[in-house]
């Protein structure tokens, strides 16, 4: 590995770093009772039907495609990259279409946002 990709490698596993301490920050503000409206809020910064690229899952979405892109232009000794990019596509797919959309539903249960309720404050 030349000194340039080693720096590179150095810079993404502090980046990495910081992304797990937000990511144990979070866990760490869910620990104990919380409030139901705290907890959909919670959940809407992770995924928000609404913006779906605009949460936690949406940049690692946009992360893991950039990576597939760059697993498809990256030369591989007499062997296709293409597998391997269509592996990381999947995996970017799956955190929008699978686990975002399964925290749809949660939010509007714990604490439905303003819009859905009628004007005296009730559910419809």
């Amino acid at each position: 590995m030349t000194p340039a990709a080693r720096t590179r490698l150095e810079r993404v596993r502090a980046s990495a770093g910081i992304a797990k301490l937000a990511v144990q920050q979070i866990e760490d503000e869910l620990g104990g009772p919380i409030a139901a409206e705290f907890l959909a809020e919670t959940l809407r910064e992770l995924f928000n039907e609404a913006d779906p690229k605009g949460g936690v899952l949406g940049s690692l979405n946009e992360l893991l495609t950039t990576a597939s892109r760059a697993a498809a232009l990256t030369p591989l000794d007499g062997e296709d990259s293409e597998p391997a990019a269509c592996a990381i596509e999947e995996a970017a797919a799956f955190t929008l279409d699978s686990a975002g959309m399964r925290l749809t539903w949660p939010p509007s249960t714990l604490h439905p946002p303003p819009s859905t309720l009628h004007p005296q404050g009730e559910r419809p």
